[in-house]
């Protein structure tokens, strides 16, 4: 165990990096999830559609993951996780005022960039948390259900949302969150 950090302490910090990746990956099934709205409102293609799921959000992931995970070696990981949550949220509300396909390619662009920034910083995080192999094991299989726990939430949450309030309120209301956390992760884990 690191010296300082007590059990307790060292679970809230896998809790929260395990709710900034629930966070970030609540947007891919919320895309899915409301792909017919927004093309009925937007009146989009199919072919922008697979633009704007495919290679707009999968492209910029994939670069800037390597990017942040370098910048992560050298940087505050806290930070740059936190602000990376912070940038997903923000652009995810604002979706509520994209009125074209440019518009949402580019807050797909900058999703896929808040969404790159907290892996590589969480998983250094996690390693220097749970230094030993049994225990870093158990640590990464609980990060790892953020994935299914953010499927389970964006498709349940999110038709609600899209049913009672629109594609647009959805993308909103499940930004606003994202910036809680990124306050809270900043002020309470340590690096």
């Amino acid at each position: 165990m690191p010296k300082g950090f007590s059990d307790a302490y060292r679970r809230y910090v896998l809790g929260a990096l395990t709710l900034v990746y629930t966070l970030n990956y609540l947007d891919r099934g919320l895309i899915i999830l409301l792909m017919q709205p927004i093309k009925d409102d937007l009146q989009l293609s199919d072919t922008q559609l697979g633009l704007l799921t495919g290679i707009a959000f999968g492209f910029f992931y994939a670069l800037l993951g390597l990017l942040v995970a370098r910048l992560a070696d050298r940087g505050n990981r806290v930070t740059i996780a936190s602000l990376a949550v912070g940038l997903w949220g923000v652009t995810v509300m604002s979706c509520m005022l994209v009125t074209n396909f440019v518009q949402l390619v580019m807050a797909r662009i900058a999703a896929a960039v808040g969404e790159a920034g907290c892996m590589p910083p969480s998983y250094s995080l996690i390693g220097d948390y749970f230094p030993a192999a049994a225990e870093r094991t158990r640590a990464l299989t609980v990060y790892a259900l953020a994935g299914p726990l953010a499927s389970l939430l964006s498709f349940v949450l999110g038709g609600y949302l899209n049913e009672s309030y629109g594609w647009r309120e959805t993308f909103f209301w499940t930004g606003v969150p994202a910036l809680v956390v990124a306050v809270v992760v900043r002020i309470t884990v340590m690096e």
